[in-house]
């Protein structure tokens, strides 16, 4: 993993900041970079460190002690957080209900003891995302009857649009779904999601982007395919995710002689950027055999 740190990752990791929020960011960086045995090994060392840090503050709650940690979020936070870590990593292995059962955990949180309100908060927000998050898993199993539903929980949920369109592309990618009615009638939130500038949100869309390029792929839209998987080469450069960029320019590769003469040329202008040797998304789940 350290090879693939950026130098403000590396930085952050350096500092004193508590190391459950550096396993938080860990994490993240190896969410980022597809690395999903250091994403799982991660999430199990913060959730041993978390359970163990709540056991003590349950010994020194018995004692009078009240002693507060050092970190972003309350401990509830950083228990919670380490089955959604769980859950992510069995969804991207395609070990759905392992997810299922994670999700289920982080999803009813109210047995942990001495909740403050920000504790409560957290709480609450776990069982929104694993509500949100089973949705995914459902759609990811092949239950497309649920798809109308969910797509109305988006409506009445925008900050869940994002990572929920990713699902639903993912979904259809690997469950042979046509979705084209549902992704003109969010072109224009796709559109918007492109000027997002916090990290989080640039990750799931370039994650968006390359599930779009794999689905008209499938469809056979090889000129709008290329323009996704030329969409995500660049994006993948600019917010130096280049965990994917590597699998990307062997699915440009496998299509070049159907791209345009411009598609080429903004190809060939992209590669100048530099070509990163890193890990990338798995085509062949989607039934896409490029080596």
């Amino acid at each position: 993993m350290e090879e693939v740190l950026n130098q403000r990752e590396a930085i952050y990791l350096l500092s004193d900041s508590h190391e459950l929020d550096k396993a938080c960011e860990l994490f993240r960086i190896s969410y980022t970079h597809n690395d999903w045995d250091e994403a799982n090994k991660v999430a199990d060392y913060l959730h041993a460190l978390a359970e163990s840090l709540y056991h003590i503050q349950l010994r020194n709650a018995a004692d009078g002690k009240h002693e507060t940690l050092n970190t972003k979020h309350p401990l509830v936070f950083y228990y919670a957080y380490s089955y959604l870590a769980k859950s992510i990593y069995f969804q991207n292995k395609g070990k759905y209900q392992e997810a299922r059962e994670y999700i289920m955990k982080y999803g009813e949180m109210g047995w942990f003891m001495g909740l403050d309100e920000s504790g409560h908060e957290e709480v609450e927000r776990f069982r929104f995302l694993a509500k949100a998050n089973l949705y995914t898993i459902e759609l990811l199993s092949g239950k497309r009857e649920l798809l109308p539903e969910y797509v109305q929980f988006l409506h009445a949920n925008d900050e869940e649009l994002l990572p929920g369109l990713v699902g639903i592309a993912e979904a259809a990618n690997l469950n042979n779904w046509n979705i084209d009615d549902l992704l003109n009638d969010f072109a224009h939130d796709i559109k918007i999601f492109e000027g997002y500038e916090d990290r989080g949100n640039r990750v799931y869309y370039l994650k968006l982007v390359n599930q779009l390029a794999i689905y008209y792929f499938k469809q056979e839209q090889y000129t709008v395919a290329l323009n996704y998987v030329l969409a995500s080469l660049q994006f993948s450069l600019s917010v130096e995710a280049d965990a994917d960029f590597r699998t990307l320019v062997a699915l440009f590769e496998a299509y070049r002689d159907l791209a345009t003469s411009s598609q080429q040329e903004q190809y060939q202008t992209i590669l100048l950027r530099g070509l990163h040797n890193e890990k990338g998304f798995n085509l062949g789940n989607y039934g896409l055999g490029v080596s």
